[in-house]
């Protein structure tokens, strides 16, 4: 084979590698909408593939279970948010401040309304079936382990002494936000925003290092 012959075959699998790609990021898309939509048991494989533009074939060739696309979507998400977490620490340097944005961001900005959605179908998915559990479990490790280090690293940068371990802290944080962005998601008139910062701040302050309290 000569070298015009092999870098076209190359070039042909790059573009079969990118055309999967943007096929999986499709039927991602489709999906994330119709689990928002009509919830994960009432969206089919057929209404996913249609409404991304392919067959029920073309599916399968890139999902092995419609579970898997879910995680799929939830590990998309995730990216999203690591990427909105980065922006924060580039434009926070005191410390103090950068985890309260942190925290700030996830009860009134960054856990949307179908982000959230998406997490509780998930969830109940999860606690009627092993298997999504099993899944499930994995994607909140990784997720914990992403926080813990966030945590570690201020810490660090901070001098402070935590008042726990950075993965209890971070766990801690994580399950405060997320519950204050599940009451501010139903809170339709976002009547209680100023409440849900109040409870923002009162974990906030009891979880970070004392040399911290104050800035």
């Amino acid at each position: 084979m000569d070298s015009d012959t092999l870098m076209y075959v190359k070039k042909t699998r790059l573009t079969r590698r990118e055309s999967q790609e943007a096929t999986r990021e499709r039927l991602i898309d489709a999906a994330e909408r119709a689990f928002i939509r009509r919830g994960f048991d009432a969206s089919s494989v057929e209404q996913i593939a249609e409404a991304a533009g392919f067959s029920r074939g073309a599916f399968y060739s890139n999902f092995r279970s419609k579970d898997e696309l879910f995680m799929a979507v939830l590990k998309a998400k995730r990216k999203e948010i690591e990427g909105a977490l980065d922006e924060i620490v580039r434009r926070e340097s005191n410390p103090a401040q950068r985890l309260h944005a942190v925290l700030d961001w996830y009860v009134n900005q960054g856990v949307n309304r179908g982000w959230m959605m998406l997490e509780t179908e998930f969830t109940l998915r999860a606690c009627r079936n092993r298997a999504a559990r099993l899944r499930m479990e994995q994607f909140n490790r990784q997720r914990m382990a992403d926080y813990t280090a966030l945590v570690s690293t201020h810490f660090a940068e901070s001098g402070g002494i935590p008042t726990g371990r950075a993965e209890a802290v971070a766990v801690s944080l994580f399950a405060a936000a997320k519950g204050l962005a599940e009451l501010a998601m139903i809170d339709a008139e976002n009547s209680g925003k100023e409440l849900y910062a109040e409870c923002r701040d009162l974990v906030f302050k009891h979880l970070l290092p004392a040399d911290d309290k104050d800035q």
